[in-house]
């Protein structure tokens, strides 16, 4: 799972395909990534990421993301369909690219990779879980252990990445003495809140008011640690005091998730979703 993914192209699916890909329908990381709240746990990792020097760095290095806001973004959320609903050759094809992408660009760190990986697993799941997907705390362990296979694939060994959400947990307690939010990495938050948009965007679709709703949720949910560090000003409590702040915020998470699932299913499932259902589905009516 990559910050600097690149542009990815995929064709139709191939209907007549056994190869359900490195995760199917009975994965927890299937129901995670392919519910309507996958996209507030993306931008939330995008605002956790920031904090590592090395990983800012590269961003800003390498990275378009002022010229086109939702162009990382975009290609990021590509890549995670691809190898969550893609067959393995697609899955395979598009790691592919990232790795060779990073080798070039230097990025191929582990400590580096360890770290956007970690940032992706940790917020999909807490947003998943704060949004009403009521996992038991096995299914958790087992979605941080599917993982494992999203790391590998962008060139991680699995040995060193963290296995159950204890792990994970202990990876984050252990890495907050080494991150920083300073005047730069403050003002690349402030230009998630308020990203450029043409005027067609702002003012004649619900474009803006959705982003900010997204946004808003995503910084809301992080750490009251990492919140802290962005200072107080993005600090999102209350006068009540951050408990109240918490609550609310997951209360929201739940009434917007109830809200989106009442949508037809082509708003709310991507199209790497809809490619695997017509790909499996199919499938099993070859079998029967």
């Amino acid at each position: 799972m990559s910050m600097l993914a690149p542009e990815l192209t995929f064709g139709a699916p191939d209907t007549i395909s056994n190869d359900q890909g490195y995760f199917g329908p009975e994965t927890i990381t299937w129901r995670i990534h392919s519910d309507v709240m996958a996209v507030v746990g993306g931008v939330r990792a995008l605002f956790l990421q920031a904090l590592e020097p090395r990983a800012f760095g590269g961003v800003q290095a390498h990275s378009r993301y002022r010229e086109e806001p939702f162009g990382r973004l975009l290609r990021t959320a590509e890549y995670i369909g691809v190898i969550s609903f893609g067959t393995k050759e697609e899955a395979d094809r598009a790691a592919s690219k990232v790795r060779a992408m990073h080798k070039a660009l230097g990025l191929d760190v582990p400590e580096l990779l360890l770290w956007v990986h970690n940032g992706f697993t940790d917020s999909l799941l807490d947003i998943a879980m704060r949004s009403g997907m009521n996992f038991s705390k096995a299914d958790q362990d087992r979605y941080v252990k599917e993982q494992l296979i999203a790391a590998e694939l962008i060139g991680l060994d699995p040995a060193i990445c963290p296995s159950n959400v204890d792990e994970l947990n202990a990876y984050y307690e252990n890495k907050r003495h080494e991150l920083v939010a300073d005047k730069a990495v403050r003002e690349s938050a402030r230009f998630i809140f308020l990203p450029p948009m043409s005027k067609f965007f702002r003012y004649l679709t619900p474009s803006q008011i959705m982003w900010a709703i997204v946004v808003s949720l995503s910084f809301a949910s992080l750490p009251r640690w990492v919140r802290k560090m962005y200072g107080d000003s993005w600090r999102g409590s209350t006068l009540a005091g951050p408990k109240f702040a918490d609550a609310s915020t997951n209360l929201t998470l739940k009434i917007l998730r109830r809200m989106l699932l009442k949508l037809p299913n082509k708003a709310k499932k991507g199209p790497h979703v809809q490619a695997a259902e017509i790909r499996l589905k199919q499938k099993i009516n070859l079998v029967f």
